[in-house]
């Protein structure tokens, strides 16, 4: 059995909460902004539906308030000493990156734990030590052996070209392959670490898989890439042999503004194809790490996504344009549209009336990692 989710959230509707929320932000010179995420999450979890039952959102505004004014302190702190103390801003580097699977995995578990369904929580219990390994200790190892292998090529190629040149290619088939392993064992750190009530999730992560998307979204942008230098070139030739031989300062004219609408479109053009190559990398993970999601316990319950890569360029695109065309007064509609297309490419797969789940007590903890972690943009997760 198939349950569709569904957001019934109205851009208009939100509108109303988004302005009361930012004005009154500014008016009590930010304090008011924990107020304002706790309302934001509960509006968009309450609008939320999985089989006629809403999810909700359980942070206390002051939890978000304590968290947020120590995020500020430490934002605050790397900002004065990488303009002021060089020497203390490498510290405070490493200090960042030795804290930073601690404040991912918290960030996880503490938004994990305050959001509910059927009036039973969520909970993250994936290990700390998990968490250092596939943060910091598996892509430090493999950017160590990347950089190994890279200097003995380099060394190689100084002496025997031919040697040198087919070790630079297996060296970057190297990092491609470590990188798309790295991009698994966080998936699977993630999948395998949350649970709903008693109830965990699980799933299988096959590498292959993530090779074989990287590799089809780099030859999708390479070839991409190709179409569009080939127009860029067809264009630009054109309006060079328009002005050969013309001595009208309009024709002149012309065909350098034509020049200039050509380089802009090449630009745009190059923006548009690293949107379509992130939005097929990203929809077709995101529907095969869904695929696999599975619950234990009778009976089973799996996930489903139906991203398709149009589906996500043309919602990223014209929220764009929204934002651009309003000056970022279409925030709502566009956090709107966004919730709902997710929802409306979320499935569950199994009888939910038949579900039996027994909720533990569990304590949301400090928001300190959340915060922190919103503020330095380290918010990692399936999607």
């Amino acid at each position: 059995m198939e349950n569709q989710v569904r957001f019934y959230g109205r851009g208009r509707e939100f509108f109303g909460i988004w302005i009361v929320n930012l004005l009154l932000s500014i008016v009590t010179l930010g304090i008011y902004s924990a107020w304002a995420k706790v309302r934001t999450k509960k509006y968009f979890y309450g609008n939320t539906d999985l089989a006629g039952d809403r999810f909700d959102y359980h942070a206390k505004p002051i939890q978000i308030l304590k968290g947020r004014i120590i995020a500020m302190l430490c934002v605050a702190a790397w900002f004065i000493a990488s303009n002021f103390f060089p020497v203390a801003s490498a510290i405070l580097l490493i200090v960042f990156i030795l804290l930073m699977p601690w404040l991912i995995r918290n960030n996880t578990r503490f938004d994990a734990r305050v959001t509910s369904f059927r009036n039973v929580r969520f909970d993250f219990t994936g290990s700390m030590k998990a968490s250092y390994g596939v943060f910091l200790g598996w892509p430090a190892l493999s950017y160590l052996l990347f950089f190994l292998c890279f200097f003995f090529a380099t060394a190689v190629g100084g002496s025997y070209l031919i040697a040198g040149i087919v070790l630079g290619f297996l060296t970057l088939a190297l990092g491609f392959v470590l990188y798309a392993w790295v991009t698994a064992q966080i998936a699977s750190y993630f999948i395998n670490g949350y649970r709903y009530g008693d109830r965990a999730f699980s799933g299988e992560v096959d590498l292959k898989v993530y090779i074989k998307t990287y590799l089809l979204g780099g030859l999708l942008g390479a070839g991409l890439s190709i179409v569009m230098a080939l127009i860029s070139g067809v264009l630009g030739g054109f309006a060079m042999l328009s002005q050969l031989g013309s001595p009208d300062p309009l024709a002149v004219q012309g065909a350098s503004m034509g020049m200039i609408i050509g380089a802009i479109t090449g630009y745009a053009g190059m923006v548009l194809i690293m949107l379509v190559v992130m939005g097929f990398v990203q929809a077709r993970i995101r529907n095969y790490l869904f695929g696999i999601i599975k619950t234990d316990g009778e009976p089973q319950y799996c996930l489903g996504s139906r991203m398709t890569t149009w589906g996500l360029v043309s919602l990223m695109v014209t929220n764009f344009l929204l934002m651009v065309v309003t000056l970022g007064f279409a925030r709502p509609w566009v956090m709107v549209r966004s919730a709902r297309y997710v929802a409306d490419m979320t499935v569950v797969n199994g009888d939910l009336d038949k579900l039996v789940v027994e909720g533990s007590e569990v304590t949301a903890g400090s928001a300190v990692a959340d915060e922190v972690a919103n503020a330095f943009d380290l918010n990692i997760g399936i999607g």
